[in-house]
């Protein structure tokens, strides 16, 4: 019973590295002297280094308070890197959620397919639907509020790329790999489980 499991927690693997991947820095920016005159009401001045997270942009208008701009200068691999995960937090989060979903349905379903006991067939969607929730209220606590921290500033500044941190695309794509995993393992089991049943099917015939 534990096996069918298997998918669901590598879903679950998957939507953990994901959600760490788009906490992580992926690029370091150096800002630089002022374009246009600056002023705040906050104590302090701009940081001279900013750093950005998947989905986030120095250049996206809709991500910045109205009268703060950067003017950015990007290396061509992080324009490429950028391109790559500019929309993949809305793109991919949900998808992620798809699939955990029907883990839990095939949870359910392997264990009235093989017929197993009412408590059995009653508990295990219940621990994956409490597992979703713990994954649901983890994601909302640890999702990323872009540049809060920016809105008591105003004017346009410079800003330099000047680090790329592949260590968050390697976190993104074993969040990938994971979720691949649970996809494979399920249709496996689904197989395995099919051919059993025939094969039982045909024994009991002959």
């Amino acid at each position: 019973m534990l096996r069918s499991f298997t998918p669901f927690f590598l879903a679950s693997l998957g939507f953990i590295l994901f959600v760490l991947a788009l906490i992580m820095p992926l690029f370091e920016w150096q800002i630089s002297e002022t374009v246009v005159g600056a002023s705040s009401s906050c104590k302090g001045n701009l940081p001279s280094s900013l750093t950005t997270s998947i989905g986030e942009s120095l250049d996206r208008k809709d991500l910045l308070p109205e009268n703060l701009r950067f003017v950015v200068r990007s290396s061509q691999s992080g324009r490429i890197v950028e391109e790559i995960t500019r929309n993949i937090d809305r793109d991919i989060l949900p998808l992620l959620w798809l699939l955990m979903f029907l883990c839990g349905i095939y949870i359910w379903w392997y264990a009235i397919y093989n017929k197993r006991t009412i408590a059995e067939v009653l508990v295990s969607p219940l621990v994956a639907m409490i597992l979703l929730c713990v994954l649901i209220n983890a994601g909302r606590f640890f999702y990323p509020y872009p540049y809060f921290f920016l809105w008591c500033f105003q004017g346009a500044f410079n800003a330099e790329l000047s680090k790329i941190h592949y260590e968050t695309l390697l976190v993104l794509f074993a969040a990938f790999l994971a979720e691949i995993g649970a996809i494979v393992v399920m249709l496996s089991q689904i197989r395995h489980a099919i051919i059993r049943r025939k094969d039982a099917a045909q024994s009991a015939v002959g």
